[in-house]
């Protein structure tokens, strides 16, 4: 569990912008329920920073691993475990955070290698990875 907070620390300082700072969004206030892979007490900025950083990875919006569509968000059921991409995810930060933890010591501290969603999906809700995205099947 520790690898898996040391990365996704890496997660939350790249989400971390001025632009999520003191954003308040209805519907989504501390203390946040469901909570598997961030911290408890994380804060609504760093969490919707990092949230942010996700749909900006894959291309995606919130609808895409939580429940409700369209643009107003105190109509989304964030707690829910409805969606299978949304379990992805939580997988995928904990590979993410193994791999960080992995790769801490390689370089100076400054240039270590961070590997994020954008390391490998480029913008594209299917790895860039993927056979279908480099010619094969």
């Amino acid at each position: 569990m520790t690898r898996t907070l040391v990365g996704l620390g890496v997660i939350l300082a790249l989400s971390g912008s001025a632009a999520v700072r003191s954003q308040q969004i209805p519907g989504l206030q501390a203390p946040f329920k469901n909570l598997q892979v961030f911290p408890k007490d994380v804060t609504g900025a760093v969490l919707v920073g990092a949230m942010k950083e996700f749909t900006r990875g894959l291309g995606v919006r919130c609808e895409h691993c939580h429940v409700g569509e369209g643009n107003d968000l105190s109509k989304f059921d964030f707690v829910a475990d409805t969606k299978p991409t949304k379990v992805t995810a939580r997988k995928m930060l904990k590979m993410t955070a193994t791999l960080n933890e992995a790769v801490k010591d390689l370089g100076e501290p400054s240039t270590s290698p961070k590997i994020n969603c954008y390391t490998c999906h480029r913008g594209e809700k299917t790895p860039a990875t993927s056979a279908a995205k480099i010619g094969g099947v």
